[in-house]
């Protein structure tokens, strides 16, 4: 702003629940109340303020603070005033300075030529400096006749009333006044507050409050917790039932009823912030091991049970405490509730495990086989499934849906021949491995005849994450790397399995399965005559096989149309060596490693008639050849 433009004088709060406000004032003849009732243009909420405890006014005279008549008055710079002519700087406060009361106060600022600044002093009169005595000399007193002299003349004409006597005697009668008023307003017209019960609530509590003179509304009895206010809900008589306002802080603190005929004196209040529990960290732990609740109310003095056993309290903050795991009775990954008291008061339960995180409690259902969709129960797992890598005896499964104790996931083929195999079950979350000996009875079909089946599973190199693998117990056939219209890639893979099995169902009643590619009117793989696709190639798969997982790059991503033949190439051969014994004739048109591949597969897998493919050859396929067959999915040409 140009220096010959003055800025405008602003009123800025310091304290109190406003703390920083700025009000500035734009115009001269401009008034501001302050104070603390519904009329004030600057509302300061604090017992100690007046509904309109001064006003601040902009006249000619430059900018004056006039106290309104309060109880206990008002300070400027420290100095008790009535009324002042307020400079740059200025301070107003609503209590005498070294109060144990800290109400807010008002700083004046005044840039320099918006406001005139208040006239000097005048100048002491000649009579006035003759009449004050030298420095370290009494004044003189007049002696002899002539000073009697100057007595009678001066006692010759009319007397004149001493102006000392009648200032006295005003201020005097202002006082009477004065104390008449206040003795009226404290003692026979302002509110008495007797006694709270409780004396002690937490916020939302409704206490009641008994004394005298309450406003038969019960809204305009307005009642003050500290520095926050709140109106009665109801009245009776002499009692008032009002709900403890939300507070800053607990503690004790004042409480005063006010009325439009004033405002009572204190009383006694204490505040009881509720205890409030949020969160375990870790979510499992074996005894001695420590334990962080966070939360909120918490002080000294809280103690804390897990399983109604008694915890030893490490430390304690206002939001949280740090507790030692309790020797309790259970089982690895049984549950237990953890309680935080503070007398009569107590936390919600949250449950702590018995056992370090991750940690496996339970499976939905209980067995299954490779392409079941698995509910984990437990704690410690991260919230997103990439976050999350589980393996059933070594073998990843494709984690579809995560949460902190929940997991959905889809069994991986199992690496042993027999029928049932108790796997291992590891859960990798935050760094961390469970160790509870966790194991899922995971099966094998076993049939007189193999069928081929798909299922959604997990890129088994490495840790790649928003992947995932389409295929057989033998090799994969398809790698995925988008969602698509699914929630997440691992929800699309479930959904491209389940439409293959589809596929490969209607050969066992004797109608073909023909895979093919299209470009219309989206690039993916179809059955033929049919007009769904049964996947759609999306440029986020393409580029995935840029760098296959496990295997060198190519150098660039295929384009949507070849990567859709390949596609239909794997699946027609897979389906037609595991349904008919057919001759494979598509994998050859990929690469000649890979019709070899498949050829071999073939091999492996005579088809008799009436009886088609034994399972068991399936179980016996070299890993050599499965690992040739996984490249010949993997590496577009």
């Amino acid at each position: 702003m140009s220096e010959d433009i003055p800025e405008f004088p602003t009123l800025n709060v310091h304290g109190g629940a406003i703390d920083g406000y700025e009000m500035k004032l734009s115009q001269p003849g401009i008034t501001v109340i302050i104070g603390s009732g519904r009329l004030a243009q600057m509302r300061l909420d604090h017992p100690d303020i007046e509904l309109a405890h001064v006003k601040v006014a902009w006249d000619d005279m430059g900018l004056s603070m006039i106290d309104n008549g309060s109880r206990k008055g008002t300070w400027v710079n420290g100095e008790p005033v009535e009324t002042v002519l307020l400079r740059d700087g200025d301070v107003i406060q609503f209590v005498a300075p070294g109060s144990k009361s800290t109400p807010p106060t008002v700083e004046v600022r005044i840039p320099k030529g918006s406001v005139p600044e208040p006239p000097p002093p005048p100048p002491p009169t000649p009579e006035e400096l003759a009449a004050r005595p030298a420095p370290g000399v009494a004044p003189a007193r007049a002696v002899g006749g002539k000073g009697r002299g100057a007595a009678r003349r001066r006692g010759k004409g009319p007397r004149l009333p001493d102006l000392r006597l009648v200032g006295l005697a005003a201020v005097a009668l202002v006082l009477l006044a004065g104390g008449l008023w206040l003795t009226k307003r404290l003692f026979f017209t302002a509110p008495q507050v007797d006694s709270v019960a409780p004396a002690a609530a937490e916020p939302g509590q409704t206490v009641t409050v008994t004394g005298k003179r309450f406003d038969s509304d019960a809204r305009d009895n307005i009642v003050w917790f500290g520095d926050r206010s709140v109106p009665a809900a109801s009245v009776s008589g002499g009692t008032l039932q009002v709900a403890v306002p939300p507070l800053y802080r607990g503690g004790s603190m004042s409480l005063v009823v006010e009325t439009g005929a004033g405002r009572s004196p204190s009383v006694s209040f204490v505040a009881l912030l509720p205890l409030q529990a949020a969160s375990l960290d870790p979510a499992g732990a074996l005894p001695g091991d420590e334990v962080t609740l966070a939360g909120a109310g918490f002080s000294e003095g809280v103690t804390v049970a897990v399983g109604g056993a008694a915890a030893r309290v490490a430390s304690v903050e206002a939001g949280t405490v740090r507790f030692e795991m309790p020797s309790i009775a259970g089982a690895p990954g049984s549950r237990h509730d953890v309680v935080a008291s503070m007398g009569a008061r107590r936390t919600k339960p949250l449950p702590l495990y018995l056992g370090r995180v991750p940690l496996v409690v339970s499976f939905e259902p209980a067995r299954g086989v490779a392409g079941d969709l698995v509910r984990i129960r437990g704690a410690g797992f991260a919230a997103t499934a990439d976050g999350n890598v589980v393996t059933f005896d070594g073998v990843p499964a494709l984690v579809v849906a995560a949460s902190p104790t929940e997991m959905a996931v889809v069994l991986p083929p199992p690496v042993r021949p027999q029928p049932e195999t108790l796997a291992p079950v590891v859960v990798h979350a935050g760094g961390k491995a469970s160790s509870d000996g966790a194991s899922f009875p995971l099966q094998r079909l076993v049939e007189g005849t193999w069928v081929p089946r798909f299922f959604a599973g997990a890129v088994i190199e490495g840790v790649a994450t928003g992947q995932a693998v389409v295929g057989t117990e033998i090799a994969p056939v398809l790698l995925l790397s988008w969602k698509d219209e699914s929630r997440s890639v691992g929800e699309r893979a479930l959904r491209v399995a389940a439409a293959l099995n589809a596929a490969v169902d209607r050969t066992r009643v004797g109608q073909p399965a023909v895979f093919e590619a299209r470009e219309q009117p989206a690039t993916g793989v179809a059955l033929a005559g049919a007009p769904d696709l049964v996947v759609r190639v999306t440029p986020q798969d393409a580029a995935a096989y840029e760098t296959p997982p496990g295997l060198p790059g190519r150098g660039a991503p295929p384009t949507l149309i070849v990567l859709a033949r390949h596609w239909a190439a794997l699946l027609n051969d897979t389906t037609v060596i595991g349904t008919s014994g057919g001759k494979p004739a598509a994998a050859a048109g990929i690469t000649p490693a890979a019709g070899v591949a498949f050829a071999q597969l073939r091999a492996a897998l005579p088809w008799q008639y009436g009886s088609g493919v034994s399972s068991a050859r399936v179980v016996a396929l070299p890993g050599d050849l499965k690992r040739r067959l996984r490249e010949a999915a993997l590496r577009v040409p």
